[in-house]
């Protein structure tokens, strides 16, 4: 049987030591702004939106391997300092991302679970998900623009009426989701996926005025790791969900909390929440 072509983008605008695997395929984001970095694909080849890496962040590294990639059965998205921790201990109830020292990370070998195996139970791998005392749709206008967020849901009405409820149910009426942009899946669920998504941003990037902000001019990014919630459970997808580890120069213990104290905050975040709807 022919062993399946599994890629893993790793992003990264700047040169940093990564980790290795046959899987990883180190993507250099926005390329078309930036010398070349050694041992990274650039993003600014074929059909590609590299220019554009200042507000679609990650995507652009994104789009360039849905444009260009050939013969490829399973796909990913990881960040330079952004990986699956798919070894941590009770998975499942940790903290969405945990902080780890780079030189310790490097050090130890980088090993995926049989993704075959998991992907016959399970469609995709998503991060751990946050929750907040609010619903994603509020977050969203705490920490960003919020005449942005009605312009997309406005779009969304317009190009897929259908995804409306979806969008209504995982946006505005529950408070939490999987962040970071980061996924693993089939090609033909990612092919579906960035058909859906790029249609959806390319339209707002005609309505928006993208922020002068660096912050906020990352909109497409923002938005996109929103999306992909709504994505997942319009078509009812099996999700396997793992932490993240966060490779830091200047990583101290004290910055992870104990699960039972993450634990703890989730549980005050939901009953602020319930409270807040009552």
């Amino acid at each position: 049987m022919k062993k399946p072509c599994v890629k893993i983008l790793i992003c990264a605008h700047k040169e940093v030591e990564l980790p290795k695997h046959d899987y990883f395929l180190p993507v250099q984001a926005g390329a078309e702004s930036h010398e070349p970095i050694s041992g990274f694909v650039p993003d600014n080849t074929g059909d590609n939106i590299s220019i554009k890496n200042k507000s679609y962040c990650e995507l652009t590294c994104h789009y360039w391997a849905w444009k260009n990639l050939k013969n490829v059965d399973v796909i990913g998205l990881n960040h330079y300092r952004r990986y699956f921790d798919f070894h941590s201990a009770l998975s499942q109830i940790a903290p969405d991302r945990r902080f780890a020292d780079v030189k310790s990370f490097l050090d130890t070998p980088y090993q995926f679970p049989d993704l075959e195996s998991l992907f016959s139970k399970y469609d995709i791998i998503l991060p751990n998900t946050r929750n907040y005392s609010y619903s994603m749709a509020t977050q969203y206008a705490v920490y960003h623009i919020v005449d942005d967020w009605r312009i997309l849901k406005d779009i969304i009405r317009e190009l897929s009426p259908e995804y409306i409820p979806t969008f209504e149910k995982t946006m505005e009426q529950r408070n939490y989701s999987s962040n970071y942009n980061m996924f693993i899946t089939r090609w033909n669920l990612f092919d579906e996926y960035s058909e859906w998504l790029f249609k959806v941003l390319f339209e707002v990037e005609k309505r928006c005025k993208i922020s002068s902000y660096d912050v906020q001019a990352r909109i497409f990014g923002y938005m996109s790791e929103r999306l992909i919630n709504v994505f997942c459970e319009y078509h009812h997808l099996r999700i396997k969900h793992y932490p993240l580890v966060v490779p830091i120069d200047d990583f101290q213990p004290w910055m992870n909390p104990s699960v039972l104290k993450y634990n703890y905050w989730k549980f005050k975040n939901n009953l602020a929440y319930i409270i807040s709807k009552s």
